[in-house]
């Protein structure tokens, strides 16, 4: 038996299937548009890698883009059921739920809910779990979310300074993100530092398109940067992280923008693609900036200074780190915004060995040898928390 696992983008989508008995990955599939050109991979255990450019612009394409190459690959194994015991599904804004539940007509119409408030992330979840019920009509899916983590933030740190109605009436509260994520990470540091997740102080910075950081102790989300939703926090790609509210309303009220050109220059046209005007990714803009270029050069000065801050910030809340985790894309890959992080943490008990930054790769142990506290990379596998989750609710429905 075996489990599949969606996880979408704004404009890309990514499958797992899932052996149900020891986790293993039976197969892994990549569809991403966001360049134009639709690229697919699949790779599974029956066949060599395939890549290929294909017609495909919406996630609903990419579920049976992917489910066709998944029959192709293991019918003669399973057939077309693929011997599937559930379908997980990662849901980035899950409001008011609190752990992974199995999706019926009314979770379905909540998560619809919750779209008003993360625009970029829930209506592409929404739009893949539709064509995998379509396609899949029999199988239990299960709704995994990236809040769920969260849970464990205390009042101080999920109530906004606002009207106490604001926050019993609209629902105004702090819920952070990119759960799966840290959960993981959060547990392979415990791994990694031969240390029990309960005892441990982390600081975990998970930098990709979307960026925030989290403050885990003893295995609890207990601060985080993002908030209401993934717009606050730290300094983006695309999105701006948290700025002055009355920006917003200087843009509307004196410079005649509106509520939804607001909203989409916020999450779309801001972050390193605003300051730098180059790109929301971080490579084109590095490679801008050693070549002289001034606003290049600023939008990386200011992703620096916001996660450094953050870093100091979470660390306070603990009364101290054990370890800082970078993950996710750039956390993982870009050793230079590691080096530019780091310099300045000595006083945090966080000292970085510049030749083990250069050349390791996760999972890998980046302090120097007089560090008081550890500074890790960690290969993120939100695959992997998903899976978890999924199994759970399908057991606990089993008895």
């Amino acid at each position: 038996m075996s489990i599949l696992l969606l996880n979408s983008g704004s404009s890309s989508l990514k499958a797992t299937l899932v052996n149900s008995t020891d986790g293993d990955t039976l197969a892994n599939g990549t569809v991403d548009w966001s360049g134009g050109t639709a690229r697919y991979e699949f790779t599974s255990r029956n066949r060599q890698d395939g890549r290929d450019d294909v017609l495909c612009q919406n996630h609903a394409s990419a579920v049976r883009l992917f489910l066709s190459g998944l029959i192709q690959d293991r019918s003669a194994e399973f057939g077309v059921n693929l011997g599937l015991q559930g379908v997980g599904h990662r849901i980035v804004h899950g409001g008011s739920f609190t752990s992974s539940i199995r999706i019926t007509p009314d979770v379905r119409a909540r998560i619809a809910a919750l779209s008003v408030i993360a625009p970029l992330h829930n209506p592409p979840s929404l739009e893949a779990l539709y064509a995998a019920e379509a396609e899949l009509p029999d199988v239990p899916h299960v709704a995994v979310f990236d809040t769920s983590f969260h849970t464990t933030l205390p009042p101080y740190a999920f109530t906004y300074p606002i009207p106490e109605r604001w926050t019993r009436d609209c629902g105004i509260r702090r819920y952070g993100f990119h759960g799966l994520s840290y959960a993981y990470c959060a547990g392979r540091a415990a791994e990694m530092l031969q240390r029990p997740l309960d005892k441990l102080r982390l600081v975990i910075c998970h930098l990709g398109n979307g960026c925030s950081a989290t403050a885990v102790l003893n295995g609890k989300s207990i601060d985080t940067t993002m908030g209401l939703t993934p717009l606050e926090g730290l300094m983006m790609g695309t999105r701006c992280g948290s700025i002055d509210p009355s920006i917003i309303l200087e843009m509307q009220l004196r410079h005649g923008m509106s509520a939804t050109e607001v909203e989409t220059t916020l999450n779309r046209q801001s972050g390193l693609l605003g300051v730098s005007r180059i790109s929301g990714d971080l490579r084109p803009v590095q490679a801008a900036a050693d070549s002289g270029n001034i606003q290049a050069k600023l939008a990386l000065e200011i992703y620096v200074h916001r996660i450094r801050k953050a870093i100091g910030a979470l660390t306070v809340t603990m009364g101290g780190v054990d370890a800082l985790i970078f993950t996710a894309g750039v956390g993982e890959h870009a050793n230079f915004i590691r080096e530019q992080v780091c310099d300045g943490l000595q006083c945090l008990g966080l000292k970085l060995d510049s030749d083990r930054n250069a050349s390791l790769a996760p999972d890998a142990d980046l302090s120097s040898s007089t560090s008081p506290g550890r500074i890790l990379i960690i290969h993120t596998r939100e695959d992997l928390t998903m899976f978890r989750e999924v199994l759970k609710v399908l057991q606990l429905e089993a008895g």
